[in-house]
């Protein structure tokens, strides 16, 4: 099996541990061996549902011949530069898919991505490095996901669409085909996008519309 660590112990970390658990019981594949978190928030001795708080990334950095890590932070652009940081290092990020996610097997998907329960991901789609797929999120045909975006539950996105890196596109919301969003940008939850979106902007409602109060 796998030597895994966890980077972040927050709510997402514990539901990938549990994603990874399940992958467990239907086919022994990881060793988890806890969580890894930033300095500042290192509590020695720590437990959280039963795994261990190892130390920070300088622990990841001194281990990293011997287990492989996925970033369990949410907000697309701390984990772009964590990621990024320990990739430059050396360190190997493994993709977590759950057991329920329906991919397509004419689609790519990069390395470090947690891929949620009940997810399905359509044929000829591109998703890049160290992106997260929550529970029941749709992706239509010839979509492009790019690096670290974060995409949260019962979302759907339309064929055709080009999602930039380090988007955060909230719950419950709903890209219409062909769509582009920007790098950096907020898609707030229940939105509609039913046009383009520039990069660094924040749109929400239905139809989406830019909230510069929100940015």
């Amino acid at each position: 099996m796998k030597k895994i660590v966890l980077f972040g112990a927050g709510g997402f970390g514990k539901e990938v541990a549990g994603i990874i658990q399940w992958i467990n019981k239907i086919k022994p594949s990881y060793d988890v061996l806890g969580f890894v978190v930033g300095k500042k928030y290192f509590e020695k001795g720590k437990i959280i549902n039963g795994l261990p708080l190892l130390g920070d990334e300088n622990w990841i950095l001194e281990h990293m011949k011997d287990v492989v890590c996925v970033c369990t932070i949410a907000d697309p652009h701390p984990k772009a530069v964590i990621q990024r940081f320990l990739c430059e290092k050396g360190v190997k990020f493994e993709t977590i898919i759950s057991p329920t996610a329906v991919v397509s097997p004419l689609s790519i998907i990069g390395s470090g991505c947690v891929i949620y329960p009940h997810v399905t991901i359509s044929p000829n789609v591109f998703i890049g490095d160290g992106v997260l797929l929550n529970a029941y999120v749709t992706v239509g045909h010839d979509v492009i996901i790019d690096k670290y975006t974060s995409v949260m539950p019962t979302t759907g996105i339309s064929g055709n669409c080009v999602i930039g890196e380090e988007v955060s596109i909230g719950g419950h919301a709903f890209v219409l085909p062909g769509k582009k969003i920007g790098c950096n940008s907020v898609v707030a939850a229940g939105s509609i996008v039913f046009s383009n979106v520039k990069a660094n902007t924040t749109v929400l409602g239905n139809p989406a519309k830019r909230m510069r109060e929100l940015e």
